[in-house]
């Protein structure tokens, strides 16, 4: 995780009691921030683009800027005293000395209950660009606030950027889902406008401006391929025909989400009032972020104000900072947190973690602070009572029932197997469980079944089943180890997941395991010794029954059926068409030689032998 340096002195400040360093460092750790000590940094500024970078006393400043390449190199401009801490992914309101400040005071009493920051509208409208919505672009959704009467002095400057940058680590996952920029407003004349822009449709000076070049405008492909920020960021950008671009009334380019500021609108010492947007592809990600920014500069002294954004389907002020409502059951969360709170005195609880909390009953009406990204279920609620009850506080004690445990049958099963198939040289593969049908159905020559589980919001395209066998896994591993040495012997051992209406899930999974060779000498026969190897070390006693399987050659596939039982059979024998996840109870593994259909899909040349055994079935024969 990112480290970040908290100035030590800012934060005494913004706390506003007397405060001992140790105790507040103490009081951080209770919090939950995962502090790695103080340190002295020396700050130095590049004079070109602004940008700021820290280094230890002891340490050789820097000779250039990363990010402009400028010719002469950063300038000192101070050093202090940080509290240094690995950032928490979830708590963004952390990231910077203002929501610090905040959550410390809460914790420690000096300020309770729900922090209200006023909004008024500034006046301003953003009109977004209809073809931002279009297949050839991306980035349609943006949100907007203007912070009014900040005093940026060089610390909360380098405080500023530093949290742009946590904040596109932690909720923009590296700009991919959302981009900060922030604006002088006095050298910006609203309204703003943000529309779509042809590569070269247009030319601004990039902040730092290019290498070499400090003051040469250029087109937006010319900065994606000479500036570094264009260059670190180019993937976001480089699939598509159209790109975003923010300006204001007079045409004047504000920026490119999400790769430049322009340089004219460069933030300073001197600038007092900002002008903020959040862009991205996901509007949730987008929400959150601008929340985050504006209320920890308003911890700072920042006023806000709001910004209409009018979108094609209708407008939309932003950002928006009324609390979420929820509900919390004390009963329950005591019982999580294993100490005996009452609804009361949980009110008080919340109301220190900078909630607003109201006991009726046994349940807590809880109004969650726009900031509060990372509360999204009563567990989350039931863990700001723990911290703010304090984990010191709890008493340890001994389970009050004692157990022997035991290794579960099914587990015990996946041991053996893991040890026969290393033992028998395979190597052990991991694939992902989501998978999409083309792939998991239609390369592998299946017909696709009704009791599959679909993904009702798919991350992607790739990724919207759940697996109902490994054998396409395998193949897949194959493809792209197809170019090193043969034989290739791997196996994998994991679930599966059917549909099950009478279960309270509705799926069910199954575990199984799936073993292939690829080699040009490779047949039937090898992979039917390896499966007869593994179904006597399991203490099974099994037939091979000849069947047809659409994934493997005709006459050199087989079922693998109970020692001795009666099966099914259809048309195609024991293996349904549609894939050895719907075989019948009698039938426990399919084997065989892959097609050559199946293989070219798979852009496979070498001959391939499969097998699959369900251990869900054999779990009461051993």
């Amino acid at each position: 995780m990112p480290v970040v340096g908290i100035s030590l002195e800012k934060l005494l400040e913004l706390v506003a009691r007397p405060l001992e360093r140790d105790r507040l460092i103490a009081h951080l750790g209770e919090i939950g921030c995962d502090v790695k000590g103080c340190q002295r940094v020396v700050y130095y500024r590049c004079s070109t683009c602004g940008e700021s970078v820290e280094r230890l006393p002891l340490e050789e400043p820097p000779k250039e800027c990363a990010a402009c390449t400028a010719g002469s190199p950063p300038h000192k401009v101070g050093e202090s005293e940080v509290i240094r801490m690995e950032l928490l992914p979830d708590r963004p309101d952390l990231f910077d000395v203002g929501g610090l400040a905040r959550a410390v005071r809460g914790y420690l009493g000096y300020e309770v209950g729900l922090r209200i920051h006023p909004v008024s509208p500034s006046g301003y409208s953003v009109l977004v660009d209809p073809q931002l919505f279009a297949a050839s672009s991306f980035r349609p959704y943006i949100a907007c606030a203007v912070m009014r009467n900040l005093k940026l002095d060089g610390e909360l400057l380098r405080g500023l950027m530093k949290l742009q940058e946590n904040l596109h680590w932690a909720l923009g996952r590296d700009r991919r889902r959302a981009s900060i920029g922030v604006y002088d407003l006095a050298t910006v004349i609203p309204d703003f406008s943000y529309r779509a822009v042809e590569k070269d449709g247009v030319r601004f000076v990039p902040l730092g401006g290019l290498p070499l070049h400090p003051s040469k405008e250029a087109t937006p492909e010319e900065i994606l391929l000479k500036h570094p920020k264009g260059m670190a960021y180019r993937a976001l950008l480089e699939d598509f025909e159209i790109y975003p671009l923010l300006v204001d009334s007079r045409g004047g380019v504000l920026s490119m989400p999400p790769i430049i500021n322009s340089e004219p609108t460069k933030v300073s010492e001197k600038t007092e009032d900002l002008f903020i947007d959040v862009t991205g592809p996901d509007k949730g990600s987008v929400a959150k972020t601008i929340r985050v920014l504006v209320t920890s500069l308003a911890e700072l002294g920042g006023k806000i104000e709001s910004v209409r954004v009018d979108y094609p389907g209708g407008p939309e002020v932003t950002p928006d900072l009324r609390p979420k409502a929820m509900v919390l059951n004390s009963v329950n969360a005591s019982r999580l947190i294993g100490v005996e709170i009452g609804a009361e005195r949980m009110s008080e609880l919340l109301e220190r973690m900078g909630y607003q909390a109201r006991s009726e009953g046994s349940s807590v009406t809880v109004a969650v602070p726009a900031y509060r990204t990372d509360v999204m279920h009563q567990v989350d609620l039931v863990e700001d009572v723990a911290i703010a009850y304090g984990y010191h506080n709890i008493e340890p004690a001994l389970v009050p029932t004692q157990t022997v445990g035991e290794e579960v049958e099914l587990e015990r099963l996946s041991s053996i197997v893991r040890r026969a198939m290393t033992g028998m040289g395979f190597h052990e593969v991991m694939s992902l469980m989501l998978t999409n049908p083309k792939v998991h159905y239609s390369m592998s020559n299946l017909e696709e079944p009704s009791n599959c589980v679909k993904v009702e919001n798919p991350p992607s395209a790739e990724q919207c089943m759940v697996r109902t066998h490994l054998l396409s896994g395998l193949l897949e591993t194959f493809k792209l180890s197809r170019t090193q040495r043969m034989p290739q012997r791997i196996f994998e051992l994991g679930d599966v997941c059917i549909v099950d209406e009478a279960l309270e899930t509705g799926a069910r999974d199954l575990r199984k395991v799936a073993g292939g060779i690829m080699d040009p000498k490779t047949g039937f026969a090898e992979v039917k010794s390896v499966l007869e190897s593994l179904t006597r070390e399991l203490g099974l006693k099994v037939n091979l029954e000849a069947t047809d399987h659409p994934m493997f050659m005709e006459g050199r596939c087989a079922g693998v059926v109970r020692g001795g039982g009666d099966y099914v059979g259809t048309g195609h024998g024991p293996v349904r068409r549609g894939g050895p996840e719907g075989a019948w109870s009698a039938v426990i593994a399919v084997m065989g030689e892959v097609h050559p259909g199946v293989l070219e899909n798979f852009d496979i040349v070498q001959p391939v032998s499969l097998f699959e055994l369900d251990l869900t079935q054999i779990g009461n024969m051993v």
